[in-house]
């Protein structure tokens, strides 16, 4: 149960602003819930394989891509504002006005790597996870 929730706050909170309960969730808990080989930090790898898992989430019609509306609807915040000239970045493969997992794993290795990872050393730590939520 409190892993779900922690997964849930993080994915919301990663895309922008956090619900409150994310506020209940320390940096330990969210680099701990993604850090699989735990090593104390989340790599872009790690973090992506928990983004895979959110395609699902809001793949409402089960197509295996995102609509824009479904794009959308993965994002909060600074991110949901930005979600029309992100959507228009990123679709870029066969599969026009839809994200492909390709393509949305790239939003978010994107995402890591200019807002997250902020001292460029390919992994996220509590005290980035702390930065970005102090952002939201």
């Amino acid at each position: 149960m409190k892993s779900s929730l922690v997964a849930a706050v993080i994915g919301l909170a990663i895309a922008g602003a956090p619900p409150a309960a994310a506020r209940q969730v320390t940096p330990e808990q969210a680099v701990a819930f993604l850090d699989k080989d735990s090593d104390g930090k989340c790599s872009l790898n790690e973090y992506l394989t928990f983004q895979v898992t959110r395609i699902a989430q809001f793949d409402a019609d089960a197509d295996g891509a995102l609509q824009y509306g479904e794009f959308r609807e993965s994002l909060n915040g600074q991110g949901r504002k930005n979600a029309q000239r992100s959507f228009e970045a990123f679709d870029r493969e066969d599969q026009p006005r839809a994200l492909t997992r390709r393509e949305f794993l790239g939003y978010h290795a994107y995402i890591f790597k200019a807002f997250v990872d902020t001292d460029s050393d390919g992994f996220m730590s509590g005290a980035e996870w702390a930065k970005v939520m102090a952002q939201n």
